[in-house]
């Protein structure tokens, strides 16, 4: 970030316009400048996070997948230091799992892209693409998520190979990942202009505040229900969120049109 060009929009072409000898128009006052951050920048993220369903179900299932991503990395040292008697650095090492599934994850999205969005895509105009391609992958990862989750509470056991839970570790973090890319180019193509900033924003405070408060508990969660249960409880909850991508592929063109932001009508 420190080397590269500025690449706001507004900036870049006031700029230009100096550079061309352009009438640029005055900066706006302070006090209309501070009236837009608190009503654009700051409370527009929030209202579309609880007035916008496309938003609003997006930033729970993205919220509640970084929140047990988080709560693993807490959990990890704990079941596989009293599981499998794993050192700190043993336990540690679990952790290039998660990396090696978003590594798989992010190769999904690009197969994706290739075999399922561009071929779609090469039907309509530039920018009248349906913005319901960009959720295959997550539609795939909503499959993959509850299978790992379940998978890795009840293998991740005494006497069972310590391979197995890692591999649904594996599936876990290219699930993760593909939902929450696939999820991010949806909103950026479902709405318009400076909407897309707000709903990236509504969809950062929701996951990241998930992600705060998931470890606060999962200590506790693990040793009072045990592996097995406490992350089958995740799947359940991983459950109830799957139909969201299908939905929104289904219907989410319907929902655009009932938005109260400029959103991609086709």
């Amino acid at each position: 970030m420190l080397f590269s060009g500025e690449s706001y929009h507004s900036l870049v072409k006031r700029r230009r316009m100096k550079e061309l000898g352009l009438e640029v128009l005055e900066k706006p006052p302070l006090s209309v400048t501070l009236h837009k951050f608190a009503t654009v920048d700051l409370f527009r993220p929030i209202h579309m996070m609880f007035t916008e369903p496309i938003v609003a179900f997006v930033c729970l299932y993205v919220a509640c997948i970084f929140g047990t991503l988080f709560m693993f990395f807490g959990t990890f040292f704990f079941i596989f230091g009293s599981t499998y008697h794993y050192s700190l650095i043993q336990s540690g090492l679990v952790f290039l799992a998660i990396a090696f599934g978003c590594l798989i994850g992010t190769m999904m999205i690009g197969v994706c892209d290739a075999l399922l969005y561009r071929p779609k895509a090469r039907r309509f105009p530039l920018h009248q693409i349906p913005a319901e391609y960009r959720l295959y992958p997550a539609m795939i990862g909503s499959i993959m998520l509850p299978i790992s989750l379940f998978w890795f509470g009840w293998t991740a056991q005494p006497g069972i190979n310590p391979a197995v839970p890692i591999t649904a570790i594996v599936l876990f973090g290219a699930g993760n990942i593909g939902l929450f890319i696939s999820s991010m180019q949806y909103l950026g193509d479902a709405y318009h202009a400076s909407n897309i900033a707000s709903a990236s924003s509504a969809n950062s405070l929701a996951r990241y505040t998930f992600a705060a408060a998931f470890p606060f508990f999962c200590i506790q969660m693990y040793t009072a229900m045990g592996t097995g249960w406490a992350t089958s409880l995740l799947g359940f909850v991983s459950l109830v969120l799957l139909p969201v991508p299908w939905i929104l592929f289904r219907y989410g063109k319907e929902i655009r049109k009932k938005s109260k932001y400029e959103t991609a009508s086709y």
